[in-house]
């Protein structure tokens, strides 16, 4: 298996606060890690660190052997951070071809008009639009998606890592991501715990039932070795 991802020791914060140190992971191609912990444990700011657009105090992140923003500019990555984030005053048919030139709705309203699970689609569409992706990188994707939008989101994820895609996603639903992942990082501030899937669950598929019991067990600062037992 390649390595597309690779994050070292790294620890990020503003200020003087520290919002996560020493976290490491890596991520194959056709392999996904599901993120997750509580709001403000730093999904958000290891995401954006790791698409490069925020600066680690210290570690090492590398895609494809190079740093975020050179990979982000000369590979095949995608990042969507939610429909906040997109420009509301451009019309809807035109972020498709702004992003890479295709067509994704056909919506001639402005963006900031619609409705944010249309938005959030809209940015989906227009973040995994293209056939070919080395790195997914999504923050809380599946926010304000209807039952259909879920289907087409979880169906496209599917299609992207058999297509050799390397998937990192940041849910606080356990719902989201119960299952979907080959391991899963927990951010429990300032700590990260990584756990491969066969470790929470040795017999099954990793259910939401499995993720909430091993949270709350790390949350209350049991050991990752207890966290093991308790969640089997």
């Amino acid at each position: 298996m390649t390595v597309v991802l690779s994050v070292h020791g790294l620890s990020a914060g503003y200020g003087r606060r520290l919002v996560f140190r020493d976290v490491a992971f890596e991520v194959a191609s056709g392999h996904a890690v599901g993120v997750l912990g509580s709001s403000g444990a730093g999904k958000t700011t290891l995401l954006r660190t790791i698409a490069g657009l925020l600066a680690p105090r210290e570690g090492d992140i590398r895609i494809n052997g190079l740093a975020p923003r050179d990979a982000v500019a000369r590979t095949r990555v995608a990042y969507f951070a939610g429909e906040a984030t997109l420009p509301g005053a451009v019309r809807a048919a035109a972020w498709g071809r702004l992003a890479h030139g295709a067509l994704v709705v056909p919506e001639r309203r402005r963006i900031r008009t619609l409705s944010r699970g249309a938005r959030q689609l809209l940015g989906l569409r227009t973040a995994l639009g293209r056939q070919a992706l080395d790195l997914v990188i999504l923050d809380e994707p599946w926010a304000s998606l209807d039952e259909d939008g879920s289907r087409w989101l979880s169906a496209t994820l599917v299609a992207k890592r058999d297509r050799g895609a390397a998937l990192v996603l940041a849910s606080h639903g356990f719902h989201d991501l119960a299952g979907a992942c080959d391991a899963y990082l927990f951010l429990i501030h300032p700590h990260a715990i990584l756990m491969r899937a066969h470790e929470i669950s040795p017999t099954g598929t990793v259910t939401a039932e499995h993720l909430a019991r091993l949270f709350d067990t790390l949350r209350g600062g049991r050991s990752r070795r207890d966290a093991e037992r308790r969640v089997s």
